[in-house]
């Protein structure tokens, strides 16, 4: 007799694992007389590019900050890949081995030259200087800022600080990126350079991407928008990203 197997119990069929969790999160600031959070729930998949809208004061870059393990909730629990946050030990290994940070302000060193600010996480790691000159030029290379390996910050525009900071987010390989309003900070051409740029690199790496804004020509590079107000998630969309032709070694 044959038997047929049942297409829902195949590998391929499984869902995306679940990266990051929210588990009804509230955060309080001033003593409490200031709710950021009010019991925020939502689950991030493996490799998702999940955009988070919201006007100033919505509570989207205080989420960011919990999922990134910059800060703390006042009730209820973040995850990750399972295990809760708040009992990992070591907070800034937990951050160096897992999460990049791309900020609006680039937060770039100013003392230090493109290849040398890309490098500054990887001392985290157990690599040679060679290999981190190696991995940093490579870096900078995939972002299209090969010819300003040795500018300082100061001499590059906006669009080429982001671009390092870019680089820079992606030096320990992480398995998450989290962008605050990467965009906020440049004109609109450079905006859009950006968000090819972080399309590519989710294409190519298959990161998990998580991203704050403000502006819905940003937030449609997703391919799931959560708009928040008032501290609470007001929607939770799919919708469909735009393709890249770049590519990112």
């Amino acid at each position: 007799m044959t038997t047929t197997a049942n297409p829902t119990t195949s590998p391929a069929a499984q869902p995306p694992a679940v990266v990051l969790e929210l588990d009804n999160v509230r955060r309080e600031f001033d003593d409490g007389h200031v709710l950021a959070l009010r019991g925020v729930s939502m689950k991030i998949h493996d490799g998702e590019f999940v955009a988070i809208m919201g006007a100033s004061g919505s509570g989207k870059s205080t989420m960011l900050s919990l999922l990134g393990a910059l800060d703390v909730p006042s009730s209820g629990a973040i995850s990750f890949r399972g295990q809760n946050v708040a009992e990992l030990t070591d907070l800034a290994t937990f951050r160096a081995h897992n999460i990049g940070f791309v900020f609006q302000a680039f937060h770039l060193m100013p003392t230090l030259n493109a290849i040398e600010n890309v490098q500054v996480p990887m001392f985290e790691m157990p690599w040679t200087v060679r290999e981190r000159q190696r991995r940093a030029r490579e870096l900078l290379e995939a972002v299209g800022m090969s010819h300003r390996l040795d500018h300082m910050p100061t001499k590059l525009s906006g669009g080429e600080r982001q671009r390092v900071a870019i680089a820079r987010s992606l030096a320990n390989e992480p398995s998450i990126l989290l962008a605050d309003e990467p965009t906020g900070n440049l004109d609109s051409r450079s905006a859009a350079q950006i968000m090819d740029l972080l399309h590519t690199v989710h294409a190519e790496k298959k990161n998990t991407i998580v991203l704050v804004t403000h502006d819905p020509a940003v937030a449609s590079h997703a391919d799931r928008i959560v708009t928040m107000k008032d501290g609470l998630i007001l929607s939770d969309e799919r919708t469909h990203r735009k393709s890249s032709e770049k590519s990112v070694s």
